[in-house]
């Protein structure tokens, strides 16, 4: 049980990071023409991220907390999401102004900004993992449910993202041969409601997900705008 929550919690994490750094790595490069895509594409990153930590913090670590009887048990992670909070908003506030159009993308300005939280994000993503593995101290029956909490938190964040913005970013940023491709039917979304992402809603932003590291399909893709041939951004958790 505790190995499927953190693996599940890894393949989140990977998407959030192969999504940074998708953006990272095409901001330098994008036309004027294509801005307002990409900066739709970012949108969706932070969306991501954003209901999946309010989702930690509102649903699971409480439930973490009350099953094992210790409080504050994952304050810790809690405090890494403070830490790169106020950079992370900046970051939004200027994606935000540029949509809006009282600014125009700066590449430069950009990567700047995702200088300010990316290292302490991506520590975060990858320190909360063995948290999760040392939940096995209080024993699977103490725990039990645990992994339902941990289902029903991802159905609601999943829901929360929506079929239009969401879960396109999700599955175009998941890459399916990961770990031998035991995760190919991941996100565990109704097969139907992936299939109508994949094929309908999904065309509605295809010019945002043009800039995704992964096909609709999740098969990992030479990136769209860099400056040499063949960037694909491979495992990173």
């Amino acid at each position: 049980m505790f190995t499927r929550i953190a693996s599940e919690m890894a393949l989140v994490h990977n998407m959030i990071i192969r999504g940074l750094n998708s953006i990272y790595l095409q901001a330098p490069h994008v036309k004027a023409s294509e801005s307002k895509a990409f900066l739709q594409y970012i949108l969706a990153w932070y969306g991501l991220l954003y209901v999946h930590h309010s989702g930690e913090e509102d649903q699971f670590f409480p439930a973490i907390d009350e099953l094992s009887g210790q409080k504050g048990l994952m304050d810790g992670n809690v405090a890494q999401h403070k830490e790169f909070h106020d950079s992370l908003a900046s970051f939004k506030q200027y994606v935000d102004t540029c949509i809006s159009g009282k600014d125009k993308l700066d590449s430069a300005k950009l990567v700047t900004l995702i200088d300010g939280f990316g290292d302490v994000l991506t520590k975060h993503l990858r320190d909360e993992i063995p948290s999760i593995l040392e939940l096995r101290m209080f024993g699977a029956d103490k725990m039990a449910s645990l992994e339902k909490t941990f289902e029903e938190e991802g159905e609601k964040s999943m829901k929360a993202l929506g079929l239009i913005k969401g879960l396109p970013f999700c599955l175009s940023n998941h890459d399916i041969a990961f770990e031998g491709g035991q995760w190919t039917n991941w996100p565990p979304a109704p097969p139907v409601v992936k299939l109508v992402c994949r094929h309908v809603t999904y065309r509605f932003k295809r010019k945002c997900w043009k800039f995704s590291a992964c096909d609709k399909m999740g098969n990992l893709k030479p990136l769209y705008a860099v400056a040499h041939e063949d960037t694909k951004i491979g495992p990173t958790e």
